[in-house]
């Protein structure tokens, strides 16, 4: 809980003053995810395939292209994105099209990298014991259906009880990764990688803590479907993310003493490795 009060508090703290670039940064990142959700519909309705039609190995194909382009054109951002924050956890800015920062240079290949690597793993962490637990209830579907309206409520309650427990375990394995974008930024420049293996070890030993970070947001993000709470409560949280990464870094031991005694100006004219 103390790991917790501290990340909500720095993070606000940090974002104080600086609420309406945060803001511009998110609206950003949601126009560019609304123009790839554009040209997504495009390449269905150019290929002859309208949303919302009869599945065919043809419309397969097109939804794989997509998804991988989908993923060229945004990975990038959250690289940008997360420089812009961690630059604001340490104490100084970076301008807004910071966000656009890693379509420039080697960096788009390394988050895609990343966000490729990384979305395999915690996908197959949790799916496929998922997949497991519905392929076992199929299976024993008769069964179940024998039983007493009582004891199959039940059983099917404890299914869907196990089913949530190892949801928040595969959010704790996910978090093994959560430091990962961070280290791709300019002041760090890690391979893919090298950023993944960092924050695995980085993370060890705070991963709950960091699931708990989450799970204490959730009300606020009940609230951003009302839209306009959004733009107060994402940067709210990626700050407060950005202060955790700051955190653990430091705690590794791995901040150089040199960057610890450049000024910030300094530190963003040039690539420092840690």
């Amino acid at each position: 809980m103390k790991f917790i009060r501290a990340a909500r508090r720095q993070g606000k703290r940090a974002l104080a003053g600086h609420r309406r670039e945060a803001a511009a940064l998110l609206l950003l990142w949601g126009m560019m995810w609304g123009l790839v959700s554009l040209a997504d519909r495009g390449a269905y309705r150019l290929a002859g395939f309208p949303p919302g039609g009869s599945p065919s190995w043809e419309a397969a194909a097109v939804t794989a292209i997509t998804l991988a382009l989908r993923e060229v054109l945004l990975a990038p951002l959250g690289a940008g994105a997360s420089a812009w924050f961690a630059a604001l956890a340490g104490g100084w800015t970076r301008p807004v099209t910071t966000i656009f920062w890693a379509y420039g240079n080697r960096v788009w290949l390394r988050s895609l990298g990343v966000r490729l690597t990384t979305g395999f793993l915690t996908g197959a962490v949790t799916l496929i014991p998922l997949a497991g637990e519905g392929f076992s209830l199929w299976l024993l579907r008769e069964r179940l259906a024998a039983l007493p309206p009582r004891d199959r409520e039940l059983a099917l309650a404890g299914a869907g009880a196990a089913a949530l427990l190892w949801l928040l375990v595969s959010r704790a394995y996910a978090q093994r990764f959560a430091m990962a974008r961070f280290l791709l930024g300019p002041d760090y420049g890690y391979s893919a990688a090298k950023a993944i293996d960092l924050s695995v070890a980085y993370t060890r030993g705070y991963r709950w803590r960091l699931v708990g970070l989450e799970l204490s947001f959730l009300p606020w993000f009940a609230a951003c479907l009302l839209i306009l709470p959004a733009l107060w409560v994402l940067p709210w949280y990626a700050s407060c993310r950005a202060k955790s990464f700051v955190f653990l870094c430091r705690r590794a031991g791995r901040i150089s003493a040199q960057i610890q005694r450049e000024t910030p100006r300094e530190v963003c004219r040039r690539s420092v490795r840690v």
